[in-house]
Formats: structure tokens, sequence, C-alpha cells
């Protein structure tokens, strides 16, 4: 006869409950762990997006294809702006946008009225202008531009005028994030207008009709970045690059900003130099009471408003780094 078989209850029934008890309370700090971390990771995530977005886009804006839109417009002969093919300067330029994917790309027209070499010329003339439409707040502007017509100090203007660097290198550079951000399907939260403007050798005429058209219907532009003259830098030396950020009395806040992310997303250094603020598309914007900011080359170029004012005389990865720049600022604003 075996002896009787003692039954610990309390250990039958106890060792199940406390494991239990142990798979709750690590699921639950688990659960903790992971929510405050969720928690920091969307306080952080507005910052961080942005950071990721511009580091995408400016991976992808090109130095051979600055070049390339410099060529292309170098090779229209002369866009000076009262030669007999300035509208079809600016339609080529319209029909390049609608090529990125901007099919509402429109001409917007404006008469000037100017005395060149004792000829009053009674005209109509044209800024191209690309929409990227915001997502939160599609009636607040942020625009980005740089005019496309040119001059010479000496010669027939009529004939031939490459304006490579003064300013096709301008309109590259807007045309290039143009074509990231389609090709990327970035989407702002307020729009952005990439403005090729006309007339700005004749005396700003472009900006001036924009400008002014802006203020009196009220239109809400947050600010305006001015690309004229980016891509003359000799030499290879990168430590030695450096662009000049104009700004005007009401825009200090987004100089120190482009300078924060100019050390942050390039390799150029930066300086502020205001003498010729006044003479580029970003000036009447200012006069009109917006917010404008002007990107220019350090170093002056000798071959400015001269047959020489060639692709072949420009720097197409320090303009590269410029356009970064400016499409920093776009994303940061938005």
């Amino acid at each position: 006869m075996k002896p009787d078989l003692v039954i610990n209850t309390n250990e039958i029934s106890m060792k199940p409950i406390k494991k239990n008890l142990s798979q709750v309370f690590i699921l639950i700090l688990t659960t903790l762990i992971l929510f405050v971390t969720g928690c920091k990771k969307d306080e952080e995530s507005g910052q961080e997006k942005k950071e990721r977005i511009t580091q995408e886009l400016n991976d992808q804006i090109n130095a051979d294809t600055l070049n390339s839109i410099v060529v292309w417009l170098e090779n229209m002969g002369t866009r000076f702006a009262l030669a007999d093919n300035h509208r079809n300067v600016a339609l080529k330029i319209r029909k390049r946008f609608i090529s990125m994917g901007y099919e509402n790309t429109r001409i917007d027209s404006f008469m000037i009225n100017k005395t060149y070499l004792d000829i009053n010329y009674q005209q109509w003339q044209y800024n191209v202008v690309a929409t990227l439409e915001g997502e939160s707040y599609p009636d607040s502007l942020c625009i980005i531009g740089g005019h496309y017509d040119n001059n010479l100090r000496s010669g027939d203007t009529f004939l031939t005028v490459p304006g490579a660097n003064d300013n096709a290198s301008g309109v590259a550079g807007v045309m290039e994030i143009a074509r990231v951000m389609k090709k990327n399907n970035y989407v702002p939260s307020s729009t952005i207008e990439f403005v090729a403007f006309g007339s700005e050798e004749l005396g700003l005429f472009g900006s001036y009709a924009y400008a002014g058209d802006a203020r009196q219907d009220s239109k809400q532009i947050r600010f305006m970045l001015n690309n004229d003259m980016i891509a003359y830098q000799p030499g290879t030396d990168k430590s030695q690059w450096i662009v000049n950020i104009m700004d005007y009395d009401n825009s200090h806040n987004i100089r120190i900003l482009a300078e924060r992310l100019c050390t942050r997303f390039t390799v150029l250094k930066y300086t502020n130099d205001n003498r010729y603020n006044k003479q580029s598309d970003s000036y009447p914007f200012f006069i009109n009471g917006y917010k404008p900011l002007f990107f220019f080359s350090k170093t002056v170029d000798p071959n400015f408003h001269s047959t020489s004012d060639l692709a072949s005389n420009c720097n197409f990865e320090y303009c590269r780094e410029i356009v970064k720049l400016c499409c920093a600022v776009l994303v940061d604003k938005n």
C-alpha cells in the first residue's frame, strides 16, 4: 500500500498566476516604453521630416542639368527684351515648365514704355509662372524667380547675347528646383510659384509688374527668393566658395534662416553684402511690402553683359550649391 499523496494546492495554483503576472507586467512596461518613444518621435517628426525631404531633393539637384538648361537658353541667340523673338523665348520657357508636369504654367503679360538708343518702344513683355499648389494654405505664396532676359555693354544686343551667368543661371536654378519637386511629388503647405521674369535688364519691369499686381490684388506672399548670376566661381577649392545672401529691412529673419541652412545643407560659406540689392528682381517685392532675399555669386563675373558670358565660363557645381540652399529654404518654410 502506497502512502497517501500529499498535494500542495497553493503551489499548483500560484505558479501560473505568478507567471501570468510577470508576462502582464512585461507587456505593460513594453507598451509604456513604446508609447513614450512614439510621443517623442512625434514631437521631433516635423523637423526631421523637413530635413529628410530637403536632403532627398538636394541629392537630385544636378549640375549637368543646370548646365544643359543654361546652354539651351544660351543657344536661343539673344534674349534681349526688345528683340523680335522676346515672346518666343517666353513661350519656350513655358513649354519647358509644362514638359516637367506644370500644365498650369501661364504667361503673364505687361506693357512697357522704354526708350532705347533714341527709339521709343511700347510693347508687351512676359513673365512665365509655373505653380505648385499648396495643400494647407493654397492662397499663401512662396516665390522663387530669376530673370531670363539679358543685355550687352557694347555690341548688337538684338543679334547675340548669350547671357549664361546673367541670368540663364538663375532661371536654371528655378527650373531645377521645380523639376525635382515635381518628380518627387513634393506637396508644400503654401503654394510655390516659379517665375522667370522678363525685362529685368531694362529696369526690373517684370518684377515690378508681378509684385505690383500682387499688392493690388492683396495677395499673401510670404517671401520671395531671387536668383541672379549664381554660376560664376573660378577655382575648384570648395573651401573658398562663398554665396552673397542679400536681404532687406523686412527680411533679416529669413536671411538668418538661410545662413543656418547654408551651413547645414551646402559646402558654401556666406556673406551679406547689400550694395547691389536694389539692382535685381527682389527689390520691387521689397518696395511692395514683401520679404525678399537675393542670392548672388560673391565673386563678380568679368564676363557679364558681354559675348563672353558663356556656359563654358560658369561653375555649375558651385551653382548647384546655391540652388540647394534655395531648395532648403523653400522646404523649411513649408
